[in-house]
């Protein structure tokens, strides 16, 4: 009898019955999805192939397994319009469902951060790494894994590393991984103490190896780039010399006789001239022509002459 009425409301309802079709469920689901769909843990048999697609759960966190009960699963399918009284439903008490994941160990983070530190510092072999600190394990979702990272300024002494972990092309997490690396390597110290302004000789300097991870950055490592500048400081004895510490002395000095040149692709005009200040090559600096008496500026271009624009 509760047969009979219950086709009667269905045709009255427009709604066909349903009591041939029939959904079979799974006791346990093994799936990389984080939405959870009733296609993926039951079988449809003689129903609207549309029911597939409606959600049952979340499930947010890789690894987990959740619990489906079987009265939420058939509230959860009234809910989206299915006539669950006019259908064959095996439902066991409780679904369980397990989201793959994708372990990442900290050793496997060891790994890759080593392997990103050697193949992005100029010093290759020479750079030696002390530490790798990464913090936990990662779990990731399980697909096509893939990963990236960039270091930001040079990997010498304590940084971090960024690591973008990406699976299926979706970045899925952002991690840093701490390192500490020395580098001992050859480099330029005053051999005896220089006076500011006085030029740095070859006698004035000598090479020494130091770990230049606990140096700042703008040293020297060989000698031709320090000969022949001058001290923009006083600089001890024995100590390491940085690039802000020299300068390179002026060609042309103030007060200093001077040719002035004018040219263009068919004139050449040339007078004499007085620089107004110090100059180094490629500097742009005031020179008085003592022709016209007229103060100009002009380019250093050697250690006589000042070019001007035509």
């Amino acid at each position: 009898m509760k047969r009979i009425i219950l086709i009667a409301i269905f045709i009255m309802l427009g709604v066909p019955p349903l009591f041939g079709g029939e959904i079979i469920f799974h006791r346990f689901i093994n799936t990389s999805k984080e939405k959870i769909r009733l296609g993926d843990v039951a079988r449809i048999k003689g129903c609207n192939s549309d029911w597939k697609d409606i959600l049952l759960a979340h499930i947010n966190t890789p690894g987990t397994t959740i619990e489906l009960p079987a009265g939420y699963i058939k509230a959860r399918l009234k809910l989206n319009g299915v006539p669950v009284e006019g259908l064959r439903l095996h439902i066991p008490e409780v679904v369980k469902i397990k989201r793959q994941a994708i372990r990442i160990s900290k050793k496997d983070l060891i790994a890759i951060t080593r392997r990103c530190i050697m193949e992005n510092n100029p010093w290759g072999n020479k750079l030696k790494i002390i530490q790798i600190r990464p913090t936990n394990d990662l779990i990731l979702p399980k697909g096509r894994l893939s990963y990236s990272c960039q270091l930001n300024g040079s990997p010498l002494g304590s940084f971090s590393v960024p690591i973008i972990f990406k699976v299926n092309g979706r970045i899925v997490s952002r991690t840093w991984v701490m390192a500490k690396t020395s580098l001992i390597t050859p480099v330029i110290i005053s051999a005896c103490p220089i006076r500011r302004g006085e030029m740095i000789t070859r006698d004035k300097i000598r090479i020494i190896k130091r770990d230049v991870s606990r140096l700042l950055a703008g040293i020297f490592f060989n000698k031709e780039a320090v000969i022949g500048k001058r001290a923009r400081i006083n600089i001890g004895a024995d100590k390491v010399i940085y690039k802000n510490m020299v300068e390179i002395p002026p060609v042309i000095r103030r007060g200093q006789r001077v040719t002035i040149v004018a040219e263009s692709e068919s004139l050449k005009i040339t007078a004499p001239g007085k620089a107004k200040q110090d100059g180094r090559l490629g500097d742009i600096i005031k020179v008085e022509n003592l022709l016209s008496k007229k103060v100009i500026v002009g380019k250093v271009v050697d250690n006589q002459t000042i070019k001007v624009k035509f």
